[in-house]
């Protein structure tokens, strides 16, 4: 079996990147639209076992994607602006799956609400 990679430099999945062993056990995957309910990731709920949210705070999450950004090839303000649009547009996506999960596990830097 092999499952898929990302290759950040093209910014492209590939397809049969990462071979997975018969003698594997467990299998962690991470993806930002798992818990989505529509189109063909509808589908691949029911194939985990488990699916854990992690939540990241905002402004963490901006600072860490522009810098992403930037490391590929962007220059700041067209990083900052992908991340104020494309990016955010998908992290409301995703943010709205987060009820799905088996476990939401909360950014350690933000305090925790009652």
């Amino acid at each position: 079996v092999y499952a898929p990679g990302f290759e950040r430099v093209l910014e492209q999945p590939l397809a049969g990147a990462v071979p997975v062993p018969p003698a594997a056990r467990l299998v962690v995957t991470e993806g930002n639209y798992l818990l989505l309910d529509e189109g063909p990731w509808a589908r691949v709920r029911a194939e985990l076992d488990e699916v854990w949210f992690c939540e990241l705070d905002e402004t963490e999450r901006v600072r860490r994607l522009v810098a992403r950004h930037e490391e590929f090839g962007k220059g700041h303000d067209e990083a900052v602006a992908w991340v104020l649009g494309t990016d955010r547009r998908n992290a409301d996506l995703v943010s709205a799956t987060r009820d799905r999960a088996d476990l939401i596990v909360p950014d350690p830097a933000v305090p925790p609400t009652r």
